[in-house]
């Protein structure tokens, strides 16, 4: 069913030339003879054709709708209750079925609509409204073949919901005391189809200097919708401070970004010892400072 773009234009001028050349032979005209659009599941497109009698008698008309088969041309229309709706254009068409007269010379006005089925498979349709005369409905079927159609095609669009959500972008640790330093993020998808993401984690130092750009490890894996899938990053720098960690990432046929930020510190044991003692230190002395020195010349309320 799925067609190339270019075959789908060929396709559309061949099938085109073919009613028109039957519609110069016929005592009917339509107008105009080709429908080309592209459609979403779900999507009603509202049309109308003109049909005109080119005779000089009165002619009893009957409206016919079949899909035409893009290998072979060969035109059908399967009973609803036996119809694959997902895929069967002609099954889309709603319009009147019923038998109506054209006095000579006149035209008339018709309308109709494409409800594209909501399970509508991806790909290119083609279908034919024709007009045939007859006194009966067999009899204008036995005449189908060399009567005037517009020619349908519908190109039914992929309609996947492509999301993917950050749900976390954290380091394993606010200070570290050591290289190398882990951070990750946790994406989830929440759309409905499967993910992949590219992009990178770049580190800044405190003077906002580029230092790092590291890729994460199996960032190439898709993820699957509803799944949440955990994305690590490892950096082994060589000086000590204050660190910037940006996620840039994209996804999706539409480039869609993902980005969040992160700070870190990177300090040995031999700076944070120190601190850690003299705050040590500080806590056990100024309380006894306080009472000794400020609490003794607290003067005594009589």
């Amino acid at each position: 069913m799925k067609l190339t773009y270019s075959k789908f234009i060929f396709f559309s001028l061949i099938l085109s030339l073919f009613f028109c050349a039957f519609a110069e032979a016929s005592t009917l005209s339509v107008s105009p003879v080709v429908l080309d659009e592209k459609v979403k599941a779900r999507d009603i497109l509202k049309e109308s054709l003109t049909v005109t009698n080119t005779s000089d008698v009165k002619l009893n008309i009957f409206t016919f709708v079949n899909n035409i088969s893009a290998e072979d041309g060969q035109q059908s229309f399967s009973d609803p209750t036996n119809a694959d709706l997902s895929s069967s254009l002609a099954n889309w068409i709603e319009i009147g079925r019923g038998a109506f007269e054209l006095l000579p010379g006149e035209k008339k006005k018709i309308d109709f609509l494409v409800g594209v089925n909501m399970r509508a498979l991806p790909g290119i349709y083609h279908a034919a409204i024709s007009f045939s005369e007859g006194s009966t409905r067999d009899e204008a079927e036995k005449k189908l073949a060399a009567s005037p159609a517009m020619s349908i095609n519908i190109e039914v669009l992929e309609n996947a919901k492509e999301r993917l959500e950050l749900k976390k972008f954290i380091s394993t640790k606010t200070f570290f005391t050591k290289w190398p330093i882990s951070v990750s993020y946790i994406l989830e998808n929440i759309g409905d189809k499967a993910l992949a993401h590219s992009g990178d984690v770049r580190i800044y130092n405190r003077n906002g200097e580029e230092v790092a750009i590291i890729k994460p490890t199996g960032e190439e894996e898709k993820i699957s919708p509803k799944e949440n899938r955990r994305f690590s990053v490892v950096w082994n720098g060589d000086k000590f401070g204050r660190y910037k960690a940006l996620l840039d990432v994209e996804y999706g046929a539409g480039q869609r970004n993902i980005s969040d930020t992160i700070f870190f510190w990177v300090l040995p044991l031999r700076v944070i010892a120190p601190c850690f003692l003299a705050g040590l230190i500080l806590l056990v002395v100024l309380p006894i400072f306080w009472r000794r020195v400020i609490g003794k010349n607290k003067p005594i309320k009589k």
